[in-house]
């Protein structure tokens, strides 16, 4: 079965997570009216979504100052600093040498993602224990989630997500009903995250529950660009007859329709 790492659980909240970039005029007037906000962030056309989704976290912490907003800022943050180093081909830790207002962009970005996560050493935000157990190894912060299991501050699909990366291997069964729970708080309209959905896929797999592996597998490729289950591994199933096959294709059909309803039930 494939290995869940803990940086892959935030790499699941991130679907769910990112803040959607604003038009030019919104961005143009946040600039403009809180010049601060941007000014270390140069605009040069590389990194641009990743930039604006900065200066709207940067702004909106500004404005309510919850753990929640930091949060918000570092994932942006940690994106941008992605994509500068592709971008540059230097990575911002090791870029004090060089001169260019990409780079002295990415010194910024690091300098205020380092503040932040100092500062949030000690918050008992969901999404803040995640982000210091997988990034800075903390067995507290982990510990501190865990605790919060069956409370109402977890029942949001990408911490359902998370719960179930941490579970999949020790208890894949726990894990499963973890995703499926995930899945049913979903609200007509939501963005499905859909890892929760490959991720159902490749638990099952390794139940070997190959026709359920299937069945996540098929709805997953109606919420993914670029599906990350292929034709290829659906090779796997070759044990399912082509009846069993149909009859899988008109439950994913059902299930699709269901999550984007909202309806989705376990």
């Amino acid at each position: 079965m494939t290995h869940f790492s803990a940086r892959s659980l935030l790499f699941g909240l991130s679907c769910g997570l990112t803040l959607t970039a604003c038009n030019d005029d919104r961005i143009h007037n946040i600039c403009a009216n809180h010049p601060t906000l941007c000014q270390d962030l140069v605009d040069d056309g590389w990194c641009r979504y990743e930039r604006t989704d900065i200066i709207r976290a940067r702004y909106h912490l500004q404005e309510e100052g919850t753990d929640r907003r930091k949060y918000d800022l570092m994932r942006s943050l940690e994106r941008y600093l992605k994509c500068a180093e592709r971008s540059t081909n230097i990575e911002y830790k090791t870029a004090r040498e060089q001169k260019s207002p990409r780079v002295e962009g990415m010194l910024a970005a690091g300098e205020q993602l380092a503040q932040l996560d100092a500062a949030t050493r000690n918050s008992q935000d969901p999404y803040l224990l995640l982000w210091h157990w997988t990034n800075n190894t903390n067995e507290l912060a982990r510990q501190h989630f865990l605790a919060l299991e069956g409370q109402p501050v977890l029942e949001e699909p990408e911490l359902q997500l998370a719960l179930g990366g941490i579970h999949a291997k020790s208890e894949p069964q726990k894990a499963i009903a973890f995703m499926h729970h995930a899945l049913s708080l979903y609200r007509e309209g939501d963005a499905v995250n859909g890892r929760i959905l490959t991720s159902l896929s490749t638990l099952y797999m390794g139940q070997k529950e190959y026709g359920l592996a299937y069945l996540w597998g098929k709805v997953s490729e109606s919420f993914q660009n670029t599906p990350e289950v292929s034709a290829k591994r659906f090779g796997l199933y070759h044990s399912l007859s082509k009846a069993d096959q149909e009859a899988w294709d008109s439950q994913a059909a059902t299930i699709v329709e269901q999550l984007k309803s909202g309806t989705y039930r376990p």
